[in-house]
């Protein structure tokens, strides 16, 4: 086997039909779909995104509405107990002001009113038996201060004997003499209010205070550990975040760790921050949705064009297999193969060239033949000459066997024919010199 000959055909097979079949569908039939779906989940990504923004907004703003309704009907009806000035004994109307305020203020636990100088005049409350004039010194009390300075003050978030959240607020009338009154409010009305909320079907809503504690979430129990509580910290972050967003969509991760995405609304008076979450796994369902379908139109299509590129592949590879067989036997010198072929197409004319070059090369062959027997007998000039196009007839008028004198190979003796039909051939051939002469004179 001679080690130089080049790579076989089947060997310099380097990418077959069925491939560059499929890689044309591919390229138009997956591809569009391809970048028709990453438009599609690009454009309803943001679509979704904008649509979520607005959507968690508005939950916000209707969480810091309903807090802040129920915050400030807190401080209206305290008012009505700052309306008139002291004197020096607790007179009958500031008691029934005080009574009104628990009656119609179900969240006030404790309430106690202060005279402008600072001493307590009369405590109320839900739980303990009620004091008057008392003369306890709030002067120094913090919520004084700063309901004598602002008109109307909010305190912090503060643990009940680590049951429940409260706040004290602490409204000063218009006049000094007029006193404080500072209440003792239970929050547990405002984690009713936020349980009432549902945002999608796992979304919540909590508040936090400027502090950035807890101060009302769906599950009650986050808001009793106290300060410093890490479940919370992530609540925080979203807080920091929307804060600087300026309440828009942010995202995050809530208590259990869940992506989310949240918007907040700030609260005003007490300075809280009410945010709504929606998990990132329901808040974008749709786009999800939307790249599943994408995903299994993709593979669809794929599957489309692997089938279609093997059908064609196949209905192809037939024909050329044809082609390739007759092409073997024809440089095999197999000259009367023919190609059957009846695809009405351009395969089919191709196999006519065949069919008509195998013929011109048996034509050939049987020349060639006939002029290397010729060669044996005549001059490879006159044998040449004799078998050119036009002087057929040379033989076909003129048909004898040559016996070759001499010869030593008995199979180079073609016929074995009397003298005298060669000296009739000699004679024939100078009577149609003659006559040749004869016409050209003519």
């Amino acid at each position: 086997m001679n080690a130089n000959a080049g790579p076989s055909p089947a060997a310099r097979l380097r990418r077959p039909l069925f491939q560059k079949v499929f890689a044309v569908l591919f390229a138009a039939v997956v591809l569009p779909l391809l970048a028709s779906g990453a438009s599609e989940a690009w454009f309803g990504y943001l679509d979704q995104r904008h649509t979520l923004d607005l959507q968690l907004r508005a939950e916000a703003d209707a969480a810091a509405a309903r807090i802040q309704e129920f915050l400030d009907g807190i401080p209206s009806q305290m008012n009505w107990t700052v309306q008139a000035p002291w004197g020096e004994g607790l007179d009958e109307r500031h008691r029934i002001d005080m009574f009104r305020l628990m009656r119609q203020t179900p969240a006030i636990v404790d309430a106690v009113l202060v005279d402008g100088d600072g001493r307590e005049r009369l405590r109320v409350s839900r739980t303990d038996p009620d004091v008057e004039m008392s003369e306890v010194d709030h002067s120094a009390d913090p919520a004084f201060l700063g309901a004598r300075a602002q008109r109307l003050w909010w305190g912090p978030v503060t643990l009940h004997r680590g049951s429940e959240p409260f706040m004290t607020v602490a409204v000063a009338g218009a006049r000094q003499s007029a006193g404080v009154t500072i209440a003792e409010i239970n929050l547990k009305f405002i984690w009713d209010v936020i349980s009432a909320i549902h945002v999608g079907q796992t979304g919540q809503a909590f508040v936090l205070d400027r502090s950035r504690e807890l101060v009302a979430h769906p599950d009650i129990s986050l808001v009793l550990r106290g300060k410093d509580n890490p479940a919370a910290a992530p609540l925080r972050a979203l807080q920091v975040a929307a804060a600087e967003r300026g309440g828009g969509l942010v995202a995050g991760a809530d208590t259990e760790g869940r992506a989310v995405s949240a918007a907040a609304k700030r609260i005003e008076g007490p300075d809280w921050t009410a945010l709504v979450a929606l998990p990132a796994a329901e808040a974008y369902q749709p786009i999800r949705a939307a790249l599943w379908r994408t995903a299994l139109l993709l593979l669809a299509g794929v599957a489309f064009a692997a089938a279609l590129a093997y059908g064609l592949a196949r209905r192809m590879i037939g024909p050329i297999k044809a082609l390739e067989d007759g092409a073997s036997h024809i440089g095999a010198g197999e000259f009367g193969t023919r190609i059957e072929m009846r695809t009405g197409d351009e395969l089919e004319r191709l196999a006519e060239r065949f069919n008509t070059m195998a013929g011109q090369l048996a034509l050939s062959q049987e020349r060639s033949e006939r002029i290397n027997r010729l060669k044996r007998f005549l001059s490879p000039q006159i044998a040449e000459l004799v078998e050119s196009p036009g002087h057929e007839r040379l033989l076909d008028s003129h048909r004898a066997v040559v016996t070759a004198r001499g010869a030593r190979d008995p199979s180079a003796v073609a016929d074995a024919r009397p003298r005298n039909r060669i000296r009739d051939r000699d004679r024939h051939g100078r009577g149609d010199r003659r006559a040749d002469r004869l016409r050209g004179s003519d």
